[in-house]
């Protein structure tokens, strides 16, 4: 049985919606809008399954493949972020939260949010001259830090 992601913020206007997926290169369709406002509004790290499940209680008419189509391109275009499971097998979990913070990942297959304040200092904590070592033995200088500790 999936659990209940619980959801808070309030929906967001629709007007801001589409420009929210015009920002970001997502062509607007009423199912992408439900899917995202439902992620969007998630407190928890919904599967797809999970994600799904919260979504037919608003618009019963949206497929699985919908949902799965819809995740694939929020995740490109950066509006969500995919959190694979640390476990064989285990199904992704999902974030409509894009800013930067740490995730950790338990046993179970949950994932929790680190507290913003924890988060904001473990992501201070990284010095400037490893990132400046990282940008220049990769080549790569536009990143972002997306930190996952996992639970034993």
């Amino acid at each position: 049985m999936a659990s209940d992601p619980q959801t808070h913020s309030k929906p967001i206007a629709p007007d801001e919606l589409r420009e929210i997926f015009a920002n970001h290169g997502l062509r607007t369709t009423r199912q992408r809008e439900v899917v995202y406002q439902v992620l969007s509004s998630c407190t928890a790290h919904p599967t797809a399954d999970e994600l799904m499940d919260l979504v037919h209680a608003i618009d019963p008419e949206v497929s699985q493949a919908t949902i799965y189509n819809t995740l694939d391109a929020l995740v490109l275009c950066k509006l969500a972020r995919r959190i694979p499971s640390p476990s064989s097998g285990g199904a992704c979990r999902y974030d409509g939260d894009i800013g930067e913070h740490v995730h950790l990942l338990l046993k179970d297959g949950q994932v929790m949010d680190v507290p913003i304040d924890l988060s904001q200092r473990i992501i201070d904590s990284i010095p400037e001259s490893i990132l400046a070592e990282l940008r220049t033995r990769t080549g790569v200088s536009d990143f972002d830090i997306n930190i996952e500790l996992v639970a034993h």
